[in-house]
């Protein structure tokens, strides 16, 4: 049997089972309204193929695959098994068809030019800055050319509220991987990336903000 990959960002395997229960009962619906206003970001069309990178439970790239043109196709990795074992029991349950996979961002196993979208959610401030970079790179390398990036992840606070939040994660939870996202550098690490036509495009709660990017077209 192929080993599972490993990563040394952070991921939730030890608390999957509380995932769910903590984001979608304790917070009073914001969640939802996230997750909900991250797929208007994403542009379906027809014979598309969608990966979202560190889907968690699954709950985002369910709602995404709800709103896809058939025949497309949904692909969902996250470095925590057990998070995949939760998301394929949601799909399952929902009967949306969804290729649930045990993967790491910095590496992952698809060919160049495979996917039309990429899609990560509150996953980035989870990898330090070095893991960042390779993530990008690689979620350039296997969008096809004119694919289209969409992140939503914590950023630079605009409100006294969404400082508190942010800064106080940091320190409280001693998490340093949010350092890159609360000084607003996600931008600077896509574009080194390769990304072209970084947008920033709306901040919810003052803290998380929802990003679009593309991928260059060929050169003939």
């Amino acid at each position: 049997m192929k080993p599972e990959p490993v990563t040394r960002g952070r991921d939730l395997n030890h608390v999957a089972w509380l995932y769910d229960p903590i984001l979608e009962g304790l917070s009073f619906g914001r969640e939802r309204k996230f997750r909900e206003k991250t797929v208007q970001y994403i542009p379906l069309s027809a014979e598309m193929r969608i990966l979202d990178v560190g889907c968690g439970t699954g709950s985002l790239t369910l709602a995404v695959a709800r709103q896809m043109i058939p025949p497309g196709e949904i692909v969902g990795i996250d470095a925590a098994p057990k998070m995949i074992e939760i998301a394929r029991r949601k799909s399952c349950e929902a009967a949306v068809k969804i290729d649930f996979q045990v993967g790491v961002s910095e590496a992952l196993e698809f060919a160049d030019d495979s996917f039309d979208l990429v899609v990560n959610s509150m996953f980035c401030h989870h990898i330090d800055t070095e893991l960042k970079q390779r993530s990008f790179a690689e979620m350039y390398r296997v969008l096809r050319p004119v694919g289209t990036l969409v992140t939503a992840d914590v950023d630079r606070p605009t409100t006294a509220t969404g400082w508190l939040m942010g800064w106080g994660a940091r320190y409280l939870l001693i998490q340093k991987e949010l350092l890159d996202n609360l000084r607003g550098e996600l931008p600077t690490l896509m574009e080194e990336a390769g990304f072209t036509d970084v947008q920033r495009c709306e901040q919810l709660y003052g803290l998380v903000s929802f990003f679009t990017a593309s991928k260059a077209q060929e050169e003939p």
